[in-house]
C-alpha cells in the first residue's frame, strides 16, 4: 500500500536517487504504520539552498486531522550528509528547534507554511512512527 503509493508518486525513486535505502527506511513498519504513512501527502519539492545534493527535499506531510498528533517529516542530504527533520506543530520534549515557515514559502510544501514548527533533527532516516 504504502510503497505502491510511493512508487507511484515517484517518491521511492527520490529517496533512492538521493542515496536512501527505501528498505531500510520504510520496509520495517507495521501494517498499522504503513497504513498511517499511506494517507500522507508526499512530495519531492525543489531546493536550491547550498549543498543540497539532487536540489530536492522529500516531504511526508500528515493530513491536517492527524497534523496534532503526527509529524510532517522531510528527507534530503546536504553537504553529503543524510538528514532526517521530524517536526510538530506543538513543541515536544524531543524538540530542540524551531522555525516559522512563512506563506507562499517555495521550497516548502503549501499544507505546513504559515505557521510555527518546533522540530529536532533525528540521528537515524527511519520514520517516526517506526520508534
Amino acid at each position: 500500500m504504502l510503497k505502491e503509493k510511493m512508487e507511484q508518486l515517484g517518491i521511492k525513486l527520490a529517496l533512492e536517487e538521493l542515496g536512501y535505502d527505501y528498505e531500510k527506511i520504510f520496509g520495517g513498519l507495521s501494517p498499522k504504520q504503513e497504513e498511517i504513512y499511506a494517507t500522507y501527502s508526499w512530495q519531492k519539492i525543489t531546493c536550491m539552498k547550498d549543498g543540497i545534493r539532487g536540489h530536492y527535499v522529500i516531504h511526508g506531510i500528515p493530513s491536517e486531522e492527524l497534523l496534532k498528533d503526527h509529524p510532517w517529516e522531510e528527507w534530503f542530504f546536504q553537504f553529503d550528509k543524510p538528514h532526517h527533520h521530524v517536526l510538530f506543530t506543538e513543541k515536544q520534549d524531543c524538540c530542540d528547534r524551531e522555525i516559522f515557515i512563512p506563506e507562499g514559502d517555495q521550497e516548502h510544501p503549501r499544507e505546513i507554511c504559515g505557521r510555527d514548527w518546533y522540530y529536532y533533527e533525528d540521528e537515524s532516516s527511519l520514520p517516526y512512527l517506526a520508534k
